[in-house]
């Protein structure tokens, strides 16, 4: 989805007119409408923070790099387990080697 769309789904979801919206960010209804349709592709930095504050969402997300990141981190497994061939599940006794083992990696870091 382009920006323009994110931040017009992102202000009804919010509940808020055009208007509204510009009087927070300090710019004309029409501004933030070609926001919205893409007339208006380059913001000011000062304009992207209060557009932020406006429609409750981080800077990142105006200048389209939250995405990215939000799709990296889902990406990223969240246990061991998810390194592990399908089907495979360790004994308890293989879950406490397997730990005492990153940690003993992991103290490795330290020295």
């Amino acid at each position: 989805m382009d920006l323009g769309k994110k931040i017009r789904q992102r202000r009804l979801e919010l509940d808020m007119t055009l208007e509204e919206v510009g009087n927070i960010v300090g710019v004309s209804k029409s501004t933030v409408q070609k926001w919205e349709t893409g007339d208006i592709e380059n913001m000011r930095r000062d304009k992207i923070v209060l557009l932020a504050k406006a429609l409750k969402v981080s800077p990142l997300f105006i200048m389209g790099m939250e995405e990215k990141e939000e799709k990296e981190k889902k990406h990223k497994p969240k246990t061991i387990a998810a390194h592990l061939p399908e089907g495979v599940e360790l004994t308890k006794k293989e879950q406490k080697e397997l730990n005492d083992y990153i940690q003993f990696l992991l103290s490795k870091r330290d020295k």
